[in-house]
């Protein structure tokens, strides 16, 4: 028996949601904006609850990344990770928190965001990784999701179908928002914005 650590990402590791960062980062800026404006409409049914969130970020990571193969794909989130390196966008106190974990046991990012650009921060970090999927067909992203967005309540289903709990005589989790608060139901320790 042994302890199991599970993280948040966005706002947790990270200092902000790097949904709209990675967008920033590799999408050409009047592309970006001139998609946001498009979108608009989306964003504004999402905003008075008419639709769901999940539903905007499939269609908002649709819009840019649609069509990109995972060789594309991986070059944009290499240089995404090098950026957040360069630029410390990583909590210090949560990288110090992830290093002693793991020297006492399993370290999981159970997140919303997408593997698209997690994979490699999870490699980088040498921790093992539970997220939003994105669907390929023939190593071309179709800009859907491979499955629910992993947010809320899905966070704990997630976990619970791909990690035996019963294995760990101690479950800890770090979050920062709403959407983290199902975790409570599967775990023995629930730390809220531990590292702000």
């Amino acid at each position: 028996m042994s302890k199991l650590f599970l993280y948040d990402f966005d706002g947790t590791i990270s200092r902000k949601d790097t949904l709209f960062d990675f967008l920033r980062f590799t999408i050409r800026k009047d592309k970006l904006y001139f998609g946001y404006l498009v979108l608009t409409p989306i964003f504004v049914l999402t905003f008075l609850r008419l639709s769901k969130r999940s539903f905007a970020k499939e269609r908002l990571i649709s819009h840019f990344l649609k069509g990109k193969t995972r060789a594309e794909l991986a070059q944009m989130s290499e240089k995404f990770l090098n950026n957040m390196l360069t630029e410390k966008k990583f909590r210090t106190s949560a990288l110090a928190s992830i290093k002693d974990d793991k020297k006492e046991g399993a370290v999981y990012i159970v997140s919303a965001s997408l593997d698209i650009w997690l994979k490699d921060i999870a490699n980088h970090l040498g921790v093992h990784l539970i997220c939003t999927r994105a669907k390929f067909e023939n190593n071309v992203f179709t800009g859907k999701f491979l499955g629910p967005n992993c947010n809320n309540e899905e966070k704990p289903r997630r976990v619970q179908s791909e990690i035996s709990l019963e294995e760990y005589n101690s479950i800890t989790y770090y979050g920062d928002s709403k959407g983290d608060l199902a975790m409570k139901e599967i775990v023995d320790h629930f730390e809220y914005r531990k590292f702000e």
